[in-house]
């Protein structure tokens, strides 16, 4: 059965300047202590990522997945994972929206189903990790 997470968080940022670090995947590493790599495989048109290979440091070892993006404008995208060893489904998404101050209120969702069943402190605790980097390592790094 998928787990879903949603999480809500405000930067101090513009909308264009948190999606230009969302869109810079070959830096997540960088800034997100989840990850030992991301590679962009595939761009569209536009320059933006397509297509990304990553490598996560999960409480069971290393996973590799590769995601599919969709840019729905200037305030979204989501993704959804096209292979990985040990997930069945992660699919995602950033949603922005402009408070009209200087900062983004910046909405994450996922939805995450493993291949094999994991106990469900253990799958909170992952579940936990993820939001924290997709979130506050996300503003640690637009804020910087």
């Amino acid at each position: 059965m998928a787990d879903h997470v949603s999480s809500t968080i405000v930067i101090k940022a513009q909308p264009a300047a948190v999606l230009a670090v969302v869109a810079d995947i070959s830096r997540y590493p960088d800034w997100s202590d989840a990850l030992t790599s991301a590679e962009v495989i595939e761009t569209t048109p536009a320059g933006l990522p397509a297509k990304a290979r990553f490598q996560a440091k999960t409480t069971f070892g290393k996973e590799d997945y590769t995601l599919v993006y969709d840019w729905a404008g200037p305030t979204s995208v989501t993704w959804t994972m096209l292979e990985s060893d040990r997930v069945r489904t992660l699919d995602g998404s950033y949603t922005l929206t402009d408070l009209g101050d200087g900062s983004t209120e910046v909405t994450y969702d996922l939805t995450v189903e493993l291949k094999v069943p994991i106990p469900g402190l253990l799958r909170r605790k992952a579940e936990d990790k993820l939001v924290e980097s997709a979130l506050y390592d996300l503003k640690a790094q637009v804020e910087r």
